[in-house]
C-alpha cells in the first residue's frame, strides 16, 4: 500500500517535469523563432521575399532548438520541484524517507526522457528540414564561397544547392615545383570524392577531400552517423578536432543535462524555505547561461591548442556533478 503511495507520487512527480519541461522549451523555440525571423528580415529582396525567409526559418528552428534544451530540462525541473514544495509533496517525501538526492533523480526522470525524445527526432527528422531549409534560401546560409587546398590544385567554388557548384576557380601545381596553370568554369557537380566539369572541350574530373563536399555549417547539420563516417574519410587532420567535438556534443548532451539538473536540485534543497517559481526560474537560467559559458571556453581553448576534444566536452559535465554532490553532502 505505501509503495503504491511512493509510485503515484513518483509518477506525478515525472510526468509533472515532463510536461512543464517540454513547455519551456516549446516557449524558447518560439522566441528563439521570432528573433531570428526579425533579423532575417533585413534580407528581404525580390528573390528572397516574406514567405520564403518564414519557410527557411521555420524549417531550421527545431534544430536550433537543441541549444535550448539542457536550460529548459533544468528550469522545467525546478519548477516542477518548486510546485511539489509549495504544494507540500516534497515536505511530505522526506519525512517518509526519500532523500533529497532521490527526489531529484525521480524528478530528472520525466525531462531526460523528452530529451531523449527531442534528440532521437533531430537525428531522424530536424537535422533533415534544417538541410532543407539551407538548400531552399542559399543566401541566409552566410557562406556562399569556399576554397580547398588539395595535394595537387587549389580549388574553390560557390555551391547552391550542396551538390552544385559554380563559380569554379582551378589552381593547379606540379609536386612542388609551383605553380603550373588556372582555369575557371561556370558549373560544376559534387559527388562521391570528385568535382566533374563538363565543358564541350571535354569533361574534367578532380579528386577533393570529403571537406570540400560539407561546409563548416553543413557539417553542424549533418547526423550522427554521417559524422562518424565522414570522420573515417576525412583527410584534414587539423580539422578533425572540429567534427569529432560535434561527434562529442551530441554523445554527451543528455549526460550534460543529468548533470546540471543534479547540480541545480542540490541548491534548491539547500534553501527549501524560500523555493517560490520565479527563483528557480533564475536559478536554472542563471545556471544554463554560466554552464554554456563554460561549455564554450572549454570547447574554444582545446580546438585552439589542439588538446584531446574529449576532455573539453567531459571537464565542464565532471565539475557540475562534482560540486552537485558537494551540496548534497551538506543538505
Amino acid at each position: 500500500m505505501i509503495s503504491d503511495f511512493y509510485t503515484t507520487y513518483s509518477k506525478h512527480l515525472i510526468k509533472k517535469s515532463f510536461s512543464i519541461a517540454g513547455l519551456v522549451w516549446l516557449v524558447m523555440v518560439f522566441l528563439d523563432f521570432s528573433v531570428t525571423l526579425v533579423m532575417e528580415l533585413e534580407n528581404l529582396s525580390e528573390t528572397f521575399n516574406f514567405s520564403s525567409i518564414f519557410y527557411s526559418v521555420l524549417l531550421e528552428q527545431p534544430h536550433k532548438g537543441l541549444q535550448y534544451l539542457e536550460s529548459s530540462m533544468l528550469i522545467g525541473t525546478l519548477i516542477a520541484l518548486s510546485l511539489f514544495n509549495q504544494q507540500g509533496n516534497l515536505v511530505f517525501l522526506r519525512a517518509s524517507g526519500f532523500s533529497p538526492l532521490k527526489i531529484v533523480l525521480i524528478s530528472g526522470i520525466g525531462p531526460l526522457i523528452l530529451s531523449m525524445l527531442i534528440i532521437f527526432m533531430d537525428e531522424t527528422m530536424f537535422l533533415k528540414l534544417a538541410q532543407e531549409s539551407k538548400t531552399s534560401n542559399q543566401a541566409l546560409s552566410g557562406e556562399m564561397f569556399q576554397w580547398e587546398l588539395t595535394d595537387q590544385n587549389l580549388i574553390g567554388l560557390s555551391r547552391s544547392p550542396e551538390s552544385a557548384a559554380s563559380s569554379i576557380h582551378i589552381v593547379e601545381f606540379k609536386n612542388k615545383e609551383g605553380f603550373l596553370a588556372s582555369s575557371q568554369h561556370g558549373s560544376g557537380s559534387l559527388s562521391e570524392g570528385q568535382l566533374l566539369i563538363e565543358s564541350p572541350e571535354g569533361n574534367q574530373v578532380f579528386n577533393f577531400p570529403d571537406s570540400l563536399l560539407f561546409s563548416n555549417i553543413a557539417i553542424e547539420k549533418l547526423r550522427l552517423t554521417r559524422l562518424l563516417e565522414l570522420r573515417n574519410n576525412y583527410q584534414l587532420e587539423g580539422d578533425m578536432h572540429k567534427i569529432d567535438s560535434l561527434i562529442f556534443a551530441r554523445l554527451f548532451l543528455p549526460i550534460s543535462i543529468i548533470a546540471i539538473i543534479f547540480l541545480a536540485g542540490s541548491l534548491m534543497f539547500s534553501n527549501a524555505r524560500t523555493g517560490g517559481v520565479g527563483r528557480q526560474i533564475i536559478i536554472g537560467i542563471s545556471l544554463g547561461l554560466v554552464y554554456d559559458l563554460l561549455k564554450d571556453l572549454s570547447i574554444a581553448s582545446f580546438l585552439t591548442y589542439q588538446w584531446p576534444i574529449f576532455l573539453a566536452h567531459i571537464l565542464p559535465i565532471v565539475l557540475l556533478i562534482g560540486l552537485g554532490y558537494f551540496k548534497f553532502q551538506r543538505v
